[in-house]
C-alpha cells in the first residue's frame, strides 16, 4: 500500500470510503516504519497493541472524527500509559508511565493510532538531533546534515512520510526549526493552549506541546482534536480558536502582515529578495504589508536570555532524576554516591553542561545578578511583542536563512552582528504567541521554511495566514522517497 503522500484528510476519505482498512494502514505504517529504525529516529514501537487498536476499531467506524484510524508517532517524552517513555535519556531507561498525557489521550479517544514514540535530543534539550542517547538522527534528504531538533525523530518520520503527523514540543524553536530544515508543516500553539499533563518538562515557563504535519489543513485537524483546559494543567486555558479545520480558510483581507526590515535585510541575498517578493505578492492580493521596529538590543539579547531562563528551569524540574526518587539507580555506598553515579551514568554531556549553567544561575547571590535580570529583559522583549500587535496582526519572521547545515558546521559560530538569527524563533515561546513554520524555499530536496506568528491565543488566525500563504508558495504534501 503506498501511502506515504497522503494527508490526514485523504486518508480518512479513503477509510470511510472503504478503499484501505484501519488495520491495513496500520500494518503499512508498521512495515514503513521498520525498514527506518536504523535512522534512530524511533525509540520504541507500540506495533501489537496499535494492531489490537485498530481491530478494535473497525468494529464501529467513527466516520464523524477525521482522525479516526490515523496513525501518528509520539515524541517520546509524552507520558503512554504501559509504553515505555525515556526522553531519550539512559537514566529514564525503563520508565513505564502508569497514564497517558492529557494530549495522548484526547488522540486517542479521536481513534488515532500511537504507532511508537519519536526519538528527541535528550530531555528536549538540543536543536540538533545529535544528542538522543540512542543515537544520532540526521536529515533524512541528506544523512551528512542535520535533522533539527530536539523533535528530532518526530520531524525525521513525518518528512519521510512514514506517518501524517506526529507530536512535538517547542522550548526554543524545537518544531519550527526541525519543520524549516525538512520542509514540513510545524506548529507551536499558544502556551497552554494544549495541556502539558503528562509531557516531561525541560522548561515551563516556555514549554508548549505542538506538532509536526505536511500541509496546514492536516494542522487545523489535529489541533481541533487537541485544544483546551484541563484541570491537569494549571497553565492550560480555554482557547477561543475552535473548529479550526472548518475555517481555514477564512483568512480577512483585513489583517495586517508585518516583518522587521533589519531581520530580513539580514539574511542572504537569495532569501532576502525571496521575502520581498512574497511581500509583494501579499500588497498584490490585497493585504497590507508593513515594516515594525524592534529593539535590535533585545533581538541580540535573545540566546543569552534563553539559556538564563531555560537551563535554570530545567536543573530545577529535572532534580528528582537522582537514582532515587526517579530514575534508573547506579551503586554506591551511600545515597550522595549513588545519586552521583546516577546522574553521571544517567546524563550525557549536553544535559550535564545545561545543568551546570543552571545551576550556577540558581545560585542565591547569581539569582539576582543572572537570572532575575534575565526574566526583566524578557518582559521588556514581551512589551515590544506587545507594540508589533497592535500594528500588526502576523508577523512573519525567518525561522532560518539557509537549509540544514552539515553535522561539522554545527560547531561554527555565525557572525555575532547576525547571531541572532539563530534565537529568533524564541520570540514567540517569550510571550507565549501561536508561531508556525512552513515550507518556503527548495534547494534540492532540502528547504527553508518561513515563519508566521500571531499574538496570543490568536491560533486560528495564525493558521489561516498559514493557509494563505501555504497555497501562494504552493509547496506542500512533500516526502523525502527513498
Amino acid at each position: 500500500m503506498n501511502y506515504k503522500k497522503l494527508s490526514i484528510l485523504e486518508l480518512h476519505n479513503k477509510i470511510i470510503n472503504k478503499e484501505i482498512s484501519i488495520l491495513e494502514l496500520t500494518n503499512a505504517v508498521i512495515f514503513e516504519a521498520n525498514k527506518v529504525k536504523s535512522s534512530n529516529a524511533i525509540n520504541k514501537m507500540n506495533a501489537e497493541n496499535a494492531i489490537a487498536f485498530s481491530k478494535e476499531m473497525e468494529k464501529v467506524l467513527n466516520t464523524n472524527s477525521l482522525l479516526y484510524g490515523i496513525p501518528y508517532f509520539a515524541k517520546d517524552n509524552f507520558a503512554t500509559k504501559g509504553l515505555e517513555t525515556t526522553s531519550s535519556s539512559n537514566i529514564l531507561k525503563g520508565y513505564i508511565p502508569p497514564f497517558n498525557a492529557t494530549s495522548i489521550s484526547k488522540l486517542e479517544d479521536k481513534g488515532a493510532v500511537l504507532i511508537g514514540k519519536a526519538a528527541l535530543d535528550e530531555l528536549g534539550m538540543g536543536g540538533v538531533g545529535l544528542y538522543s542517547c540512542n543515537g544520532i538522527i540526521t536529515n533524512p534528504a541528506d544523512d551528512k546534515r542535520i535533522v533539527g531538533g530536539s523533535s528530532s525523530g518526530s520531524a525525521y518520520l513525518v518528512a519521510k512520510g512514514i506517518v501524517p503527523f506526529a507530536t512535538g514540543s517547542d522550548t526554543g524553536d524545537s518544531i519550527r526549526k526541525p519543520a524549516s530544515f525538512n520542509n514540513i508543516v510545524g506548529f507551536k500553539p499558544s502556551y497552554g493552549a494544549i495541556s502539558r499533563y503528562g509531557l516531561l518538562p525541560y522548561s515551563p515557563s516556555l514549554d508548549t506541546v505542538g506538532f509536526f504535519t505536511r500541509n496546514v489543513t492536516d494542522m487545523a485537524i489535529v489541533c481541533d482534536a487537541t485544544f483546551g483546559y484541563d484541570t491537569k494543567d494549571a497553565t492550560s486555558h480555554e482557547n477561543n480558536s475552535k473548529n479550526m479545520f472548518e475555517k481555514i480558510e477564512g483568512l480577512s483581507k483585513a489583517v495586517k502582515f508585518g516583518y522587521i526590515k533589519k531581520v530580513i535585510d539580514d539574511l542572504n541575498e537569495d532569501v532576502k529578495n525571496a521575502y520581498y517578493n512574497l511581500f509583494e505578492t501579499l500588497k498584490s492580493n490585497g493585504f497590507e504589508v508593513k515594516e515594525v521596529e524592534f529593539k535590535q538590543e533585545l533581538l541580540d539579547s535573545l540566546s543569552a536570555i534563553y539559556k538564563m531562563i531555560s537551563f535554570s528551569e530545567s536543573v530545577s524540574t529535572n532534580a528528582n532524576l537522582d537514582g532515587i526518587k526517579f530514575g534508573r539507580r547506579s551503586t554506591g555506598t551511600d545515597y550522595v554516591e549513588i545519586i552521583t553515579n546516577s546522574r553521571t551514568e544517567g546524563f550525557g554531556e549536553e544535559v550535564k553542561q545545561r545543568f551546570l549553567v543552571g545551576a550556577l544561575n540558581l545560585n542565591k547571590e547569581n539569582q539576582t545578578i543572572y537570572l532575575n535580570k534575565a526574566k526583566q529583559v524578557r518582559r521588556l522583549i514581551v512589551e515590544e511583542l506587545n507594540k508589533v500587535f497592535k500594528e500588526v496582526d502576523i508577523l512573519i519572521i525567518p525561522p532560518t536563512d539557509k537549509v540544514a547545515p552539515l553535522i561539522e558546521e554545527t560547531k561554527i559560530k555565525s557572525t555575532p552582528e547576525k547571531e541572532y538569527l539563530n534565537d529568533i524563533l524564541t520570540l514567540a515561546n517569550f510571550n507565549g504567541s501561536p508561531s508556525i513554520t512552513i515550507p518556503f524555499l527548495k534547494e534540492g530536496k532540502l528547504g527553508i521554511g518561513i515563519n508566521i506568528n500571531a499574538k496570543p491565543k490568536e491560533d486560528l488566525l495564525c493558521l489561516q495566514a498559514a493557509k494563505m500563504l501555504e497555497d501562494i508558495i504552493g509547496i506542500k504534501n512533500e516526502i523525502v522517497e527513498d
